[in-house]
């Protein structure tokens, strides 16, 4: 007489997902090279005041590494990594404007990180006319973290600031890379309105992916009277 097999038992009916695969898969790090090279500073128009002269350009640039939003961070974002940061000063321009200012090489900012997919780049510009420098020291200054400053569209109908994690999620800041015209508050302060030692004329962001790629991109700045309306022309290269 044939013995019967006896059929296993299967707990709880079918089996469980192994704790691997149910766990989503890790971002893969890749590192990568970022450089920024400044070409030129086109000068529509130009102003320093009555009877000062021609105006001193400075620009200051920053970048940043930023991250998606984590729901383990506090209120669910992680700070940004600085990356770096750049000043440039050009010489007064000579004559009448429209005029453009170049350099005898490219002003070449280079950085150097590690970054996972979905992780992003945030190039700040500021543009400045030089009169004691000590706002040029002071906005420098705060470019190492920029935690002092706050973001907005100048585009926008109502402003909302943000904070520099935040703009990884900003719908004005969208890839393709397109510089963005956009105000400023440092330590609360619109520096329209704030810098009086030196004059500010306005500020410019971009956000890049971290794959790589190479863009063409052209930061313009106009001041609040719109006496100063310079454009920086850059080229942007990450690999």
């Amino acid at each position: 007489m044939a013995r019967k097999r006896k059929g296993k038992s299967r707990k709880g009916g079918a089996s469980a997902a192994s704790p691997a695969s149910a766990a989503p898969a890790a971002r893969r790090v890749r590192a990568f090279r970022l450089r920024l090279d400044l070409t030129g500073l086109e000068i529509a128009s130009g102003h320093d005041g009555l009877l000062r002269g021609a105006p001193e350009p400075v620009l200051l640039v920053a970048a940043y590494l930023l991250f998606p939003a984590d729901p383990s961070a506090p209120a669910g974002l992680t700070p940004p990594r600085p990356l770096g940061r750049t000043l440039v000063r050009f010489n007064a321009p000579q004559g009448r404007f429209p005029t453009v200012l170049t350099l005898r090489a490219p002003v070449a900012f280079k950085a150097r990180a590690r970054g996972r997919e979905g992780d992003r780049i945030l190039l700040l510009a500021l543009a400045v006319e030089e009169d004691t420098g000590k706002e040029v020291e002071r906005l420098y200054a705060h470019l190492a973290d920029a935690k002092h400053l706050r973001l907005w569209d100048l585009e926008a109908g109502v402003p909302s600031p943000s904070t520099p994690a935040e703009l990884i999620a900003a719908p004005y800041l969208r890839e393709p890379a397109t510089p963005v015209r956009v105000g400023v508050l440092d330590d609360g302060g619109d520096l329209r309105d704030t810098c009086r030692d030196d004059d500010f004329v306005g500020a410019c962001a971009a956000i890049v992916s971290t794959a790589r790629h190479e863009d063409a991109l052209r930061f313009h700045f106009v001041s609040a009277d719109g006496r100063n309306d310079w454009t920086a022309v850059t080229t942007v290269s990450v690999d």
